[in-house]
């Protein structure tokens, strides 16, 4: 597989990790999922990212070291981070594809965000998923599979077995400044055949204050409205009939 795998634990705490988990930047609601079994499981494996400062000091590395990739023009890199329990829960059902390998995700975010990594667990026996396409802002619907292998991704990776949530898949970081949204195409398994599974996605960087409702308020309130500029002649001027 293409990229640079590091076997180093770390807490993903430095400048080129990301800061965060973007959990709380989702729209949780509006999450949409096709060829899914079960539609609200797309929902469910949105969870927190683990970080130092959201997890039990018992989950945390003691000396926690850092390992980044030196090929941010790989569009396989990934780093090995530091395992957490909470990314291991098995409840519920998985994000379970209907019929055949091929799962997508729209993801849309309250305020836009800055993406730096996605780590991806997917089920046992060879049904997680093995390659990942991503574009950013794109409306929903706007890619689907009848056009997904024509249009290009922002981003692509192969994605390895990872059961343990162990591996995070680095972004390119300058294509995903000021995201809205991610629609996430998970083209086919491990197995190449049957249902994909996937137990979780994290989503990590830096979120922001840039909400695109208020800006689209803002920018409609900001147009001059006649009616609310009349001076106390055009309150006297009759109406002229039409001609």
């Amino acid at each position: 597989m293409p990229g640079d795998v590091c076997s180093h634990d770390h807490d993903c705490g430095g400048e080129d990790c990301g800061s965060s988990s973007l959990h709380p930047f989702i729209n949780h609601p509006r999450i949409t999922a096709w060829n899914a079994q079960d539609d609200a499981a797309a929902q469910r494996v949105f969870r927190p990212w683990c970080a130092p400062d959201l997890v039990p000091p018992t989950h945390v590395a003691p000396s926690p070291r850092s390992h980044l990739t030196t090929d941010p023009a790989s569009v396989a890199s990934f780093v090995v981070v530091q395992p957490r329990e909470d990314r291991l829960i098995r409840e519920g059902e998985p994000l379970r594809s209907d019929d055949d390998p091929e799962l997508m995700v729209h993801v849309p975010f309250i305020s836009d965000v800055k993406v730096r990594g996605v780590m991806v667990i997917g089920g046992g026996s060879g049904s997680a998923p093995s390659r990942l396409k991503c574009w950013v802002n794109k409306a929903p619907g706007e890619i689907d599979f009848a056009n997904a292998n024509r249009k290009t991704p922002t981003q692509q990776w192969d994605l390895a077995e990872d059961h343990d949530g162990t591996l995070e898949y680095q972004t390119d970081f300058t294509q995903f400044q000021a995201v809205s949204s991610l629609t996430l195409h998970f083209p086919t398994n491990l197995n190449d055949d049957g249902d994909t599974e996937i137990w979780f996605i994290g989503l990590r960087g830096e979120g922001t204050i840039n909400r695109r409702d208020m800006i689209v308020t803002a920018v409609y309130e900001s147009r001059a409205m006649p009616q609310d500029h009349k001076t106390p002649d055009d309150e006297n001027v009759p109406c002229q009939p039409a001609v």
